[in-house]
């Protein structure tokens, strides 16, 4: 096979030759400028896109899908039913629940303590059915639509919030409401006592530390109201085609009600994530610059070394694009043998640290237990990309500099 001679000479000047050991150190120096960056630069969005992935997980695990609330109140509003037998009649609605919520203050009198909670209301049969997509038999709420040891009404606590009072299944939690009960003498907080029926234990470890719920008719008769909802949440039978459930539903339903899918109700903490992505790609990027700053030097070192060379070239009838060529493909060469060597080592050291939760963190404060590693195919091919472009330039003044030398000069002084 023929390779073209500006192939052939920018490879035979890239390989090590005793007599010019400096030069053939600043080529591997560049090389590894490049390998690291490229590296880096393919960790650091692994770890972003990690980040994502996680979020997004935790957001689709346990959660409704949508959520249809009231635009003419923003407290609990009336005449569910009809609604929901609307919601259910729409194609491609799979569960609908509804839900009545409170911040509450639960406290364990045995072991006088207290934390503050989201006390909701749901329907026990068909909440498992909204978030999980199962039955409620096996899972804590079941417990809720039966009668407790006690006699009272039960509640499901999350598992952190539980381990936070100290309360166990089978022990009695007194919840207080911000309402008032008005008494003879003065206003009495709104408050009952509940047994605690079991415990769950979600992906989300915020809500495990502030999630409560009960029945919902228990939940109206505590805030006394006799048909109240705050909102209700539905489940899509395919999540990949949310955006067109969403328009049905729409549809279907008058518009004094709006519909939120849960991408959007975490809109907010996804667009800081990707932003945070974006401005750590462009600082890490700065690598690969400094790393194509030495290409340039290697490349200029290369030219004057090789000045009799391309003299005798351009004598022979060598174009000066020809010339140029040469050192264009040398630095080419440099920049995909680091590209593919630092795609490979930053994907091989974001695989180990992500299999082996190398990062651990403490789900206290920062909600996960490790840092999550993902590389994407898409963010592979963008670092390569960009890498390979940014030592392409770096080529350019080198080379038309090489492709400017007079031949003649070049010689005489050689």
């Amino acid at each position: 096979m023929r390779v073209p001679y500006e192939l052939y000479l920018a490879l035979r000047y890239l390989r090590f030759h005793r007599g010019r050991k400096f030069l053939s150190v600043i080529t591997l120096i560049s090389l590894a400028g490049v390998t690291v960056g490229s590296a880096a630069m393919v960790i650091a969005l692994a770890m972003m896109a990690g980040a994502v992935e996680d979020m997004l997980s935790r957001i689709y695990s346990g959660s409704a899908h949508l959520t249809v609330v009231s635009l003419e109140t923003s407290g609990a509003f009336e005449g569910v039913d009809p609604l929901m037998a609307e919601l259910e009649s729409v194609e491609g609605v799979q569960a609908v629940a509804p839900v009545l919520y409170t911040p509450a203050l639960i406290t364990f009198d045995d072991a006088s303590s207290q934390g503050f909670a989201e006390l909701r209301g749901i329907d026990p049969l068909r909440h498992p059915q909204v978030i999980l997509g199962q039955s409620a038999e096996g899972t804590p709420y079941e417990r809720l639509a039966g009668p407790t040891e006690s006699g009272r009404a039960g509640i499901v606590l999350g598992s952190e919030l539980a381990r936070k009072i100290g309360a166990q299944t089978d022990d009695l939690v007194r919840v207080l409401v911000p309402r008032v009960t008005l008494a003879p003498w003065t206003a009495a907080p709104r408050m009952r006592v509940f047994e605690v029926v079991g415990t769950y234990s979600s992906e989300h470890f915020q809500e495990d530390q502030i999630r409560a719920y009960v029945a919902v008719d228990q939940a109206r008769s505590l805030l006394r109201v006799a048909d109240g909802t705050s909102w209700v949440e539905l489940r899509a039978e395919d999540l990949r085609r949310l955006d067109e459930l969403k328009l049905r539903i729409g549809d279907a339903i008058s518009a004094r009600w709006r519909i939120v899918d849960l991408v959007e109700q975490n809109a907010a903490l996804l667009k800081a994530l990707n932003t945070e992505k974006l401005v750590l790609f462009l600082a890490i990027g700065l690598i690969v610059v400094v790393a194509s700053l030495n290409i340039v030097s290697t490349l200029i070192l290369m030219v004057n070394d090789k000045v009799r060379d391309i003299g005798a070239l351009t004598a022979m009838g060598a174009r000066p694009s020809g010339v140029a060529t040469v050192f264009v493909l040398q630095g080419l060469v440099i920049g995909i043998l680091g590209t593919v060597s630092g795609l490979t080592l930053g994907s091989v050291v974001s695989w180990g640290m992500h299999h082996y939760r190398v990062l651990k963190l403490d789900p206290e404060v920062y909600y996960l237990h490790f840092v999550p590693f993902v590389s994407k195919p898409l963010d592979l091919a963008l670092v390569g990309a960009g890498v390979i472009v940014v030592s392409l330039l770096a080529t350019l003044y080198p080379a038309i500099t090489a492709g400017k030398l007079d031949p003649l000069e070049a010689i005489r002084y050689e």
